[in-house]
C-alpha cells in the first residue's frame, strides 16, 4: 500500500514461540543482503498492514502466526523513497520452513542471542520493544460499525438501517481481520448495522452474533455499568472476542472496559474511530490484565 506521497509501506513482526517468559524468536537470513532480519516485506497494493505482516511472515518463514500487540513503526530512507515498516508481536501457530528465493535460512534463538545478530539494525530496535513485555495475550476487539448510508435519507427505524455498499465491503475486510485474531465470540449493539458488520465473519466461522441491548445507544446511557458487564463477559473462557458498537457509545465504553481490566486508554485512540475501524484491548492470557491498547491502522 503505497502512500500518496510515494512512501513505501511494509510490515512484519517478531515471530516467537515457546514459553512466553523465555521465548525463542525467528530470524531469517536474506542471501541478497547477507544479513539476518525479522520477517517483513512490502505491502501489496491496497493490502491491510496487519494482513500484509502475516502474509510476509508466512512467506518468509513458512509459519502461520497469531498477532498480538503492536510493536510500533520504523521510518527510514530507501532508494525508492521514505519507507515505513509496521510491526506486531506474532506467535507462531503452525508451519515448517523451506528455503526460497528471498530467504535461505530460519533460525530460532533466545532473545539475547537474536540481539547479537540484529543489533544495531532497525530490527534490533523492534526486538527491544518486544523484549520489554513478552506475555502471551488475547484481544477484546472493539469494532465501530461500517458505513450505513445517510441517516437523514433513511425513512425507517434507525435501528434497522442496513450497511450500504461501502459498508458491506468494509465488513468483508473486518472479517479477514477477525479471522487473523481467531475471534471465538461475537456480540453487537442491538441495531442491524452493528450485527451486519460482523455477519461475514460470523458466517465463515460458524458463529452467532449476540445482540447486547445494554450497549445500544439510547439504552447505554441508562445503565453504563450493565453495558460494561455485558462486554467484559465476552472475555470469559479462552480465546478472543469482538463487540461492534456505535460512535456515541464506544469512547466511554472502551475507557470503562480498560479501567475494568486494570489500565487506561489514550483518548486519542478513542476519538474519531472511523466506520469499520478496530480498537484492540490486549489482555494477558494468564492474569487477564490490560497489556496494551491498539488502534488498528487501515
Amino acid at each position: 500500500m503505497a502512500a500518496g506521497d510515494g512512501q513505501v509501506e511494509a510490515a512484519g513482526g517478531v515471530l516467537w514461540r515457546g514459553d512466553p517468559a523465555e521465548p525463542e524468536v525467528g530470524l531469517v537470513h536474506r542471501p541478497r543482503y547477507d544479513d539476518w532480519s525479522l520477517p517483513k516485506g512490502k505491502l501489496d497494493l491496497g493490502e491491510h498492514p496487519l494482513l500484509g505482516a502475516l502474509r510476509e511472515i508466512e512467506e518468509e518463514t513458512g509459519f502461520t502466526a497469531r498477532p498480538g500487540r503492536r510493536l510500533g513503526s520504523l521510518r527510514y530512507a530507501v532508494p525508492e523513497g521514505p519507507k515505513r515498516v509496521r510491526y506486531w508481536a506474532c506467535e507462531a501457530v503452525d508451519g515448517a520452513f523451506a528455503a526460497n528465493r528471498e530467504v535461505d535460512e530460519l533460525r530460532w534463538l533466545p532473545v539475547s542471542e537474536a540481539f547479537d545478530l540484529l543489533s544495531p539494525t532497525h530490527d534490533g530496535n523492534v526486538l527491544e520493544r518486544f523484549a520489554t513485555d513478552t506475555r502471551r495475550t488475547r484481544a477484546l476487539v472493539v469494532v465501530r460499525h461500517a458505513s450505513a448510508g445517510d441517516k437523514k435519507g433513511w425513512t425507517g427505524s434507525d435501528t434497522d438501517r442496513p450497511l450500504d455498499l461501502s459498508g458491506r465491503g468494509r465488513a468483508t475486510l473486518v472479517a479477514s481481520l477477525l479471522q487473523a485474531y481467531a475471534v471465538r465470540r461475537l456480540a453487537a449493539a442491538d441495531v442491524v448495522r452493528c450485527r451486519d458488520t460482523l455477519a461475514p465473519y460470523a458466517r465463515s466461522a460458524g458463529l452467532v452474533v449476540a445482540a447486547l441491548a445494554p450497549t445500544t445507544a439510547g439504552t447505554y446511557e441508562q445503565d453504563p455499568a450493565a453495558a460494561v458487564d455485558a462486554v467484559a463477559q465476552l472475555l470469559d473462557g479462552d480465546g478472543t472476542a469482538a463487540w461492534c458498537g456505535q460512535r456515541e457509545v464506544i469512547p466511554d465504553l472502551a475507557a470503562a472496559l480498560a479501567a475494568r481490566l486494570g489500565g487506561t486508554v489514550d483518548p486519542d485512540d478513542l476519538g474519531d474511530l472511523r466506520k469499520g475501524a478496530l480498537l484492540l484491548l490486549h489482555v494477558g492470557v494468564d492474569d487477564g490484565k490490560l497489556v496494551a491498547v491498539e488502534r488498528l491502522p487501515g
